[in-house]
């Protein structure tokens, strides 16, 4: 019977540990924009997941999808390599004041829970 119950769940253990694994992610820099600041980030997932949240010290960033215009959305799919800035369909925005050079801790939250902290510099 243990032995039942024990195959039966390792296909679902492994497709915990897979989920667990947030996406790699590689902070550019923060540029400023009217208002506050624009991260230009580049993200590699492992597999399907979204972006769903982004916090700094000033509380909680917008997600944004501009295509034409920009709207705030609750998550950014991740489907494969994606490159967000500037020029990108999808923005993370903080607002507030920042002073170039100045270094901000900013915590992404993907699906399933998934935490990343970095530190990010404002540039100029």
């Amino acid at each position: 019977m243990k032995r039942i119950i024990l195959l039966l769940s390792l296909p679902f253990a492994t497709l915990l540990s897979s989920a667990t694994t947030p996406p790699v992610v590689e902070a550019h820099a923060l540029a400023h924009t009217f208002g506050g600041v624009l991260l230009q980030a580049s993200f590699l997932p492992r597999g399907r997941d979204n972006l769903t949240g982004v916090w700094y010290e000033g509380g909680h960033a917008k997600l944004m999808r501009c295509s034409p215009r920009c709207e705030v959305i609750k998550k950014v799919p991740l489907e494969g390599p994606l490159m967000i800035g500037q020029d990108s369909t999808y923005r993370v925005v903080m607002a507030g004041s920042f002073r170039s050079g100045q270094r901000l801790k900013v915590m992404l939250r993907f699906d399933d829970l998934q935490l990343v902290t970095l530190t990010v510099p404002v540039n100029d």
